[in-house]
């Protein structure tokens, strides 16, 4: 039996034949007015938003520089360390070793402040006129002392000036960085005293993250480049390969200028903004090309995404919505009265086009759905509330911990100092494992209670075993699980110390590192080779029995930090065979609150 011809023909046909000759008529004109209009506008307010954006970062700049005068100011005209400097360095008073340690003492004590008001210094020096060094500081473990070469460059640049700070970058050896070398910018000025006149040089190594941070987003792009110069002028940074070229030169005439320059196939705007606070010049260049590149792409999208969304919103709803768009509206109610919960829904195909299609599809996968649910998701979860119920059943032996008690009392009155010790740390651990597992703690809790497995450890093996634990202050207090690091420590005891005779180590650190709180747990052990390790990381290559076993260990700490907090948290592991095994955990970095229990999964 024949069907209807709008029945046999297929919805993208119809909706082709519907829509075209619609948008055909509206985008062509529509289109091309709004490009041209847009592209004036975008290149005019790119280049306003690009000269306030340079104008800030100057701003900052200047905030910054002057801050470092402020600091300078009190050092070079402070009265104490004007006459201790000068005291040294005049050769006409002799004074003993001692004498002299105890003024450069003085030194340190004066400028203690500094340390913490000016955490962008690298490195402080002092040097009396002859070059000899009273006070030098590593304010962060950043570089390696200035090098002789380097002090002589310095004090040529500073030459006759007259005690105004004179800038200069240079790259100096720094054992944290990859490379071993680390850009700094070096500013310094003739220490000119209220009597005294010039009586030292003072020399401050500054980070230079501290000068450049405000800036350096403004020349992004292929084509972007920032270029600082200080009152010399001289080039003292850039984030180009290439040096100041010649034609920088015309916008360095103290003055805040702008525009747009043609250079090869390119074309760039050049903004270049002057202070007269602190006679820095900053030049910055963006690549116009590449701006309205984009902005082709962007504005062709959002054309023919707004042309189509009024055309189909708008005409398609009204005009052909009747018949043709019928079966597509029973299908959205369907599929949002199933979102709502109901998975008993189903529809009722009116067509065999592809509408028809989906309805049919729908409809078996609302069954589907269903089922499944019931099966895989509410299983899955009982099987997760399960797991860590047997986690946490597997640590309350109440009992034993007031046994531990008991005897920690007798051996205490027994003079038994050293089995009481031992027996206290295995009941302090014993108690804060019969803690439910839902409840916080903090970092400094959970190595508080490895401290204490750590010496019972220590008090069973023959040759002992070298545990250090380092942790930053300002991780202490961050709230994690309890008893994840535990397994992973006694992981080590059971596996990668085992048989070995030689001298055995264990670090445990923990520290800051991209927002997110990062353990390691390094021991020298045996090691895992390649093939023992993804054992170890997958779970599903160990035997029933041994999973069971392995629950309480480097699995058992996986799936706890993937129910809890998923990613980006994880573990890891690098390991050599035979050189030993490091286990890095990354949680999250938050402070403990006073928020109660919370749940896992």
């Amino acid at each position: 039996m024949l069907r209807p011809w709008h029945r046999q023909i297929s919805f993208r046909s119809k909706l082709l034949i519907g829509v075209s000759a619609i948008i055909f008529f509206t985008v062509n004109l529509t289109g091309l007015i709004s490009y041209q209009t847009h592209l004036r506008l975008f290149e005019k307010e790119v280049t306003g938003q690009y000269v306030k954006a340079s104008e800030q970062a100057m701003t900052q700049l200047e905030l910054r520089i002057q801050e470092l005068y402020r600091i300078s100011n009190y050092i070079v005209f402070h009265p104490t360390i004007e006459r201790i400097i000068t005291k040294l360095s005049n050769s006409s008073e002799e004074l003993t070793p001692a004498d002299r340690h105890f003024e450069q003492e003085l030194i340190s004590e004066q400028l203690r402040q500094v340390k913490f008001d000016a955490p962008q210094l690298l490195s402080l020096y002092l040097y009396d006129l002859s070059g000899t060094n009273y006070y030098h500081h590593l304010m962060k473990e950043a570089v390696e002392p200035l090098s002789p070469a380097i002090f002589e460059e310095v004090r040529g640049m500073v030459g006759n000036s007259k005690g105004d700070l004179v800038w200069m970058r240079k790259t100096i050896p720094s054992q944290i960085e990859q490379s071993g070398l680390r850009s700094v910018i070096i500013g310094s000025r003739w220490m000119r005293g209220t009597q005294s006149g010039v009586y030292g040089l003072m020399v401050m190594v500054i980070d230079e993250e501290f000068l450049t941070r405000s800036f350096r987003e403004i020349g992004g792009g292929d084509g972007g480049r920032v270029y600082l110069y200080d009152a010399l002028p001289k080039l003292l940074y850039t984030n180009g390969t290439e040096p100041g070229t010649p034609e920088l030169s015309r916008y360095l005439n103290g003055t805040n200028q702008s525009g747009i320059v043609k250079e090869g196939d390119n074309t760039y705007f050049y903004s270049a903004v002057y202070s007269k606070n602190i006679w820095f010049t900053l030049i910055s260049r963006v690549s116009l090309s590449d701006i309205l590149r984009e902005s082709r792409q962007i504005l062709g999208t959002s054309l023919w995404l707004g042309l189509l969304s009024i055309g189909l919103s708008g005409v398609m709803i009204v005009l052909l919505s009747g018949r043709l768009l019928a079966p597509l509206r029973e299908l959205v109610q369907a599929m949002r009265t199933m979102r709502e919960g109901n998975f008993s829904i189903r529809t009722r195909p009116r067509t065999h086009d592809e509408l028809g299609f989906l309805g049919e599809s729908f409809n078996s996968m609302a069954a589907n759905v269903q089922e499944l649910i019931k099966k895989v998701y509410l299983s899955r979860i009982s099987e997760r509330e399960a797991e860590l119920k047997a986690l946490q059943a597997q640590l309350h032996p109440h009992f034993l911990y007031n046994t531990l008690n008991g005897l920690y009392w007798k051996l205490y009155l027994q003079n038994d100092l050293d089995s009481a010790n031992l027996v206290f740390s295995l009941s302090s651990l014993l108690k804060y494992s019969l803690v439910r597992l839902k409840k916080r703690t903090t970092l400094r809790e959970e190595l508080q209670q490895i401290d204490n497995y750590l010496r019972i450890q220590a008090a069973f093996l023959e040759n002992g075993v070298e545990a250090r634990i380092e942790a930053d202050d300002d991780v202490l207090d961050c709230s994690m699980q309890r008893l994840l690091l535990q397994p992973l420590v006694e992981n080590a005891f059971v596996h990668a110390f085992r048989d070995q005779m030689t001298p055995k180590r264990l670090v445990i650190r923990a520290y800051p590192f991209n927002e997110m709180l990062k353990v390691e747990i390094e021991d020298n052990g045996c090691g895992l080779t390649p093939e023992q390790l993804e054992r170890v990381l997958s779970p599903e290559s160990a035997a029933e029995g041994e999973q069971e076993r392995e629950s309480l260990g480097v699995r058992s700490v996986i799936k706890r930090i993937d129910l809890v907090y998923g990613p980006p948290y994880r573990l890891g592991i690098t390991s050599t065979p035979g050189q030993g095994t490091t286990v890095h955990l990354y949680l999250p970095l938050e402070k403990e609150t006073d928020k109660g229990d919370y749940h896992e999964g």
